[in-house]
């Protein structure tokens, strides 16, 4: 690359940055809102009225939005707006920015990681807004990713949990898709399992409130599941964790220990298509994806003890490697690319 070039690609870099700190500037202000309704065009003491906000302090904004395309002004430079066929990719787009704010809010956080002396990491679930992402960010749609992680690829699963079986859930979170199916299935009976009594405790919240009988939270080592719990379970699943423990390849052959012969382990994770940076220069979101990790996942893998800092980037061969040593034949092994879930995946493992 010549430096000319090299000297464009970093000036888009930066004024990205700035427009990034802008619409999350508006998005928080509430300057936004205005836009993301429909509008006509309107005029800056318009929108302050709109929004109660200081016209001078909107003028330098829009600026910033409007020489980032993001949004339009009219030919006379008076009035602004959102055409109408791109507002829900804006609204798209805002939830991602999220992503970004949480990890800038992580910033101090890191740079004490990367330090010689510093620790080795810090729980995500520690840090606040993190609760929030999860509730944004892993269930975006239910229908869709109950269809695409449970029953594409795997329909049995969806005439089994009719007639009753034992589903299991490793690192749950929020749990929001276990205590979905708990809902829709009650011949069936779910656990929902992660290391950390603040999220159990929420959990059991959501649980009671629910009013829910075939589901129970409980707080475990994922490292070494509970005994009485082999042999039991028809499916095991665990969503977008799996890179964030310490040891996954111990996990991994937990969970199969758990399941029954003839049971499913499902794994979903997020994944970039290449397994090395120069493999991801061409993927639209490894930036992000690389930034959340270093944020969030790696941080949160290294903190534990044993710690392998997996993340959330290392690629399909990694993450093939971690479930061909869960004890699963390879030849019982199938890995799908999600299609309705940007940079997901998903591996069937039967025992």
């Amino acid at each position: 690359m010549a430096a000319c070039e090299y000297e464009v690609r970093l000036s888009g870099c930066l004024n990205g940055a700035a427009a990034c700190l802008a619409l999350s500037i508006a998005r928080e202000s509430g300057l936004l809102r205005v836009f993301m309704e429909p509008h006509e065009p309107m005029t800056i003491p318009e929108i302050a009225s709109k929004t109660n906000l200081k016209e001078r302090y909107i003028q330098e904004l829009l600026g910033c939005l409007v020489t980032s395309n993001i949004i339009e002004v009219d030919k006379t430079s008076v009035k602004y707006f959102v055409p109408d066929e791109l507002r829900s990719t804006l609204c798209g787009k805002l939830d991602s920015l999220e992503l970004l704010d949480y990890a800038s809010a992580r910033k101090e956080d890191v740079k004490a990681c990367l330090a010689i002396a510093g620790p080795n990491g810090f729980m995500a679930q520690t840090k606040p807004g993190y609760a929030d992402l999860q509730k944004k960010f892993r269930c975006i749609d239910m229908d869709i990713v109950i269809q695409e992680e449970f029953f594409h690829h795997t329909p049995d699963i969806k005439r089994k949990l009719e007639r009753g079986i034992n589903v299991l859930e490793i690192g749950c979170g929020l749990a929001s898709v276990i205590i979905e199916l708990a809902s829709r299935y009650p011949n069936s009976r779910f656990i929902a399992c992660d290391y950390s009594a603040k999220v159990i405790s929420n959990v059991t919240k959501t649980i009671k409130q629910r009013g829910l009988k075939n589901i129970k939270a409980k707080k475990v080592d994922l490292h070494h599941l509970p005994n009485k719990w082999a042999g039991r379970f028809d499916v095991a699943y665990i969503r977008y964790a799996l890179h964030d423990l310490g040891q996954p390849v111990r996990t991994a052959t937990e969970m199969v220990k758990e399941l029954k012969d003839g049971g499913v382990m499902l794994v979903v994770e997020i994944f970039l298509k290449g397994d090395n940076h120069r493999e991801n220069k061409e993927e639209p979101n490894a930036p992000l994806l690389f930034m959340l990790s270093a944020s969030v996942c790696v941080p949160e893998s290294l903190c534990q003890k044993g710690g392998i800092g997996l993340g959330s980037t290392s690629g399909m061969k990694s993450l093939k490697n971690i479930i061909y040593q869960s004890g699963i034949p390879v030849y019982n092994i199938r890995a799908y690319e999600l299609g309705a879930i940007p940079n997901s995946c998903k591996f069937v493992c039967r025992k």
